[in-house]
């Protein structure tokens, strides 16, 4: 039987996967807004990363954060066993 915190753990892990995924994929696409809409960007990150450092900052905090804890709540449900 599955502990709960470990279900809590999986279920932050994947949260976070789906945060940091669609924070990339919405980097991607403003990407193509930064090269078609001659907006410009700074060359020393490049298209994707000026892109990423615009959109990712808070959802990648995040995505961060909900791994970190979803780590800490396996790791404590597998070591009270």
């Amino acid at each position: 039987m599955v502990n709960v915190k470990v279900k809590i753990g999986m279920f932050l892990l994947l949260i976070s996967a789906i945060i940091y995924c669609s924070t990339l994929i919405a980097a991607s696409i403003y990407s193509l807004v930064l090269v078609e809409g001659n907006i410009g960007w700074n060359s020393q990150y490049g298209i994707f990363g000026t892109s990423f450092r615009e959109i990712g900052t808070i959802p990648l905090s995040i995505s961060i954060i909900l791994i970190i804890s979803g780590l800490i709540f396996i790791t404590f449900s597998i070591k009270r066993k």
